[in-house]
């Protein structure tokens, strides 16, 4: 996993790209300090996300629970092809706004 996160005023625009696996759970709380830090909306940019796992989207469970407990809204653009649909079919729909 790779990722950019930019700032714009209060709203910030992070981008992930390559493949989001077991292998960067210990990576990830950085990057959800940095789109979360003073803001009130995020938009994550997920067409350059090749693939996520089982782990991969639990972090994104993460996600949901930092943006609660920040009273941050967050986004989610841009998933295509299997990552679109496992994320569709896991709900996340229902989690957050898809643009």
């Amino acid at each position: 996993m790779k990722y950019t996160v930019n700032r714009n005023g209060a709203a910030v625009t992070a981008g992930i790209t390559g493949r989001l696996t077991f292998a960067d759970a210990p990576h990830f709380p950085q990057f959800l300090r940095e789109v979360m830090q003073e803001t009130q909306s995020c938009t994550i940019d997920l067409s350059g996300l090749e693939f996520i796992d089982s782990t991969g989207m639990s972090l994104f469970i993460h996600v949901y629970d930092q943006s609660r407990a920040a009273n941050v809204t967050v986004t989610l653009k841009g998933a295509t092809g299997p990552v679109h649909e496992v994320l569709s079919r896991a709900g996340f729909k229902d989690l957050f706004p898809f643009a």
